[in-house]
């Protein structure tokens, strides 16, 4: 059988109309024939009782379907902003989150930090112990950074395994203590899945967002220091201020 939902909205409209309208002249024969129409109040019962009986069971059911509607509308609209995997938000959720925050602080400071964040050498991982085996490493991941976070931080996973990090009113010196924080506590996701031989590490870029910059621009910095820091050979935090100086900041 069809289901009701798969009918077209007339054909739908149609077929409630169509069950209304029997059920309500198979009462008023039902009352006609038992307590008859003869007096007023009479009248006024019948109806009032075929109203009931049938607008009820029609009622509860547009509410149940409007429900249903409304769960899955939720679910669509969690997916849409969550990433299944990681638990973490989607990208596109991340622009819209941390944009508006930017939006709202004083224009003349900077919102906060943004970390870039890449897991080392992945594919390695896959490759040697499985597809399976990866997806934990990455959920073990968005574990660890959703533990790290403050209230109004936020995260994303960016895909792949890059992830950004968005730290809330932090400076340098904060941005640079969560990022190895993060950067310790990856070392021990090996030992937590207890498989032999893996070695799991991430590089992380820092970057401070500055007055009247854009989160792109920033994100930008954060990456050139992300790729600063694989080039300097991985499991290591680089931070925008040591790209100028020269030097890195090394867990």
């Amino acid at each position: 059988m069809v289901r009701f939902g798969d009918y077209s909205p007339g054909a739908q409209v149609g077929i409630m109309i169509g069950l209304a309208t029997i059920s309500a002249n198979l009462l008023a024969l039902l009352f006609f024939f038992t307590i008859g129409f003869d007096r007023p109040e009479q009248v006024i019962i019948g109806t009032t009782c075929t109203t009931v009986l049938v607008s009820a069971p029609l009622g509860a059911f547009l509410v149940s379907l409007n429900f249903k509607m409304k769960q899955v509308a939720a679910q669509l609209d969690h997916e849409t902003r969550t990433d299944s995997l990681t638990g973490l938000s989607t990208r596109t959720e991340f622009y819209l989150q941390v944009q508006r925050h930017m939006q709202l602080c004083d224009p003349s400071k900077g919102a906060g930090g943004v970390l870039y964040i890449d897991a080392d050498h992945f594919k390695r991982i896959n490759d040697a112990y499985g597809h399976a085996i990866g997806d934990a490493v990455l959920q073990e991941l968005g574990i660890l950074i959703r533990s790290i976070l403050g209230e109004w931080d936020h995260a994303a996973r960016f895909g792949g395994e890059e992830f950004a990090v968005f730290l809330e009113g932090a400076d340098l010196g904060k941005a640079k203590w969560i990022s190895h924080r993060i950067l310790s506590a990856t070392r021990g996701i090996a030992g937590h899945l207890r498989v032999d031989g893996l070695n799991v590490t991430v590089s992380i870029g820092v970057a401070i967002h500055e007055p009247h910059q854009t989160l792109d621009e920033v994100l930008v910095a954060a990456d050139q220091c992300l790729y600063s820091a694989k080039n300097q050979g991985r499991n290591r935090v680089v931070l925008a201020e040591s790209m100028l100086s020269g030097t890195d900041h090394l867990a």
